[in-house]
């Protein structure tokens, strides 16, 4: 463990360094690259798989099952440039991706520096090292998909921890599941004067967007609906041909994703019929198409990876509590394998903006959390 603390100053630097490749999701090669040359000058032999995942396999026998220690390589926004990604007073990063999930990859990145080999003297798991893509916005988990569902490895890993963000104080242990749509609604268009009276593609999802703001959500489950993205048009004096939205509908429980998905349909339906009811010239089409789709998950009955990192926090008297949240973890956790998402340590902010900072101040306890959990899976049947 003093290693951790002899070595911090290394580790900062590699933050700094991979969170300076820019990863928007769909675009991660050159961070899949950056890091598989870290991994193999550290000793190792990572491969990058079918999807784009950096794997790093550490094995002590063919013959038993892997703990899988994974951390998304995407972010939300990525820097317009190396000096985009800061280094301000006390070491604190600032920039897109610094915590999310700059700290995940960071602590990755040490694990494979201090952990070369078997951690345990007869070891019952070996390890797998995965840098995966597409945790962010549309990628819908297709990394993680992939490991746990396609991948070389699916049928020997029994266990995953996911490292996402900083915080100690939160341990994932269930699941909120997503359903994404993009609503797209096309009209014949045309000239703000002279053709006033066709159907409007943008007052329709005007229209659909406000039915689906001002529906009474449920609570029990309960039930999110946000719209984050509207397109369309391309003068202020043209009707435009053209108009889109990309809905994100979240709860923790399936039944509240089916009602939420209810709800959309139904005021795109409204939405459609209302713009038709008033023009002259009705709307030529209209599309939601499911654009994502992450499953939701209880608490599994029995959960060792939680479990072995509530008695480690106890060790190092970390205040930390179960919750739920929509991470990699949703993927193991919805086939019913044992997993976890725990930050690296740390502290960060305003994620997925331009503002995101992280201190690294408090990272070697984050560390010391790790690797004592994965010594203690690597020991445990």
């Amino acid at each position: 463990m003093e290693q951790v603390v002899e070595h911090r100053g290394w580790i900062d630097a590699q933050h700094l360094s991979v969170c300076r490749v820019p990863a928007p999701t769909f675009r991660e090669r050159a961070r899949a690259r950056f890091l598989a040359e870290v991994f193999e000058g550290l000793g190792h032999e990572p491969e990058i798989d079918a999807v784009g995942n950096v794997v790093v396999p550490i094995v002590s026998s063919q013959d038993l099952p892997y703990l899988a220690v994974t951390a998304h390589m995407d972010t939300a926004l990525a820097p317009s440039g190396p000096e985009q990604i800061r280094v301000g007073p006390f070491g604190k990063l600032e920039g897109p991706g610094v915590t999310d999930n700059g700290a995940g990859l960071a602590a990755l990145i040490a694990i494979a520096r201090f952990v070369t080999g078997p951690l345990a003297e007869k070891p019952a798991r070996n390890l797998l090292l995965v840098a995966n893509v597409g945790e962010e916005g549309e990628g819908d988990l297709r990394g993680i998909r992939h490991l746990v569902s396609e991948s070389a490895y699916k049928d020997r890993t029994d266990s995953y921890l996911v490292v996402d963000g900083s915080s100690l104080g939160h341990i994932t242990v269930s699941a909120i599941g997503s359903r994404r749509f993009e609503l797209v609604i096309e009209g014949s268009g045309g000239h703000s004067w002279n053709d006033f009276g066709r159907a409007n593609p943008i007052h329709a999802v005007a229209q659909a967007v406000t039915r689906m703001s001002t529906a009474r959500l449920p609570w029990r489950p309960k039930v999110t609906l946000s719209v984050g993205v509207i397109d369309g048009g391309w003068s202020v004096n043209a009707i435009p041909c053209r108009a889109s939205a990309k809905i994100d509908i979240r709860s923790a429980d399936p039944a509240g994703l089916a009602t939420g998905e209810r709800i959309v349909k139904n005021a795109v339906a409204a939405a459609v019929a209302a713009e038709n009811r008033m023009s002259t010239e009705p709307l030529v089409r209209h599309c939601l198409q499911e654009i994502g789709n992450r499953p939701a998950a209880p608490p599994l009955d029995a959960n060792p990876v939680a479990e072995c990192i509530r008695a480690v926090d106890r060790h190092l008297r970390i205040r930390s509590s179960p919750e739920s949240a929509s991470t990699d973890a949703n993927v193991p956790l919805a086939a019913g394998i044992p997993a976890v998402a725990v930050g690296a340590g740390g502290e960060g902010g305003d994620a997925h903006s331009p503002r995101e900072w992280y201190n690294p101040a408090g990272r070697e306890l984050g560390l010391r959390r790790l690797i004592l959990a994965i010594a203690t899976m690597q020991q445990a049947p």
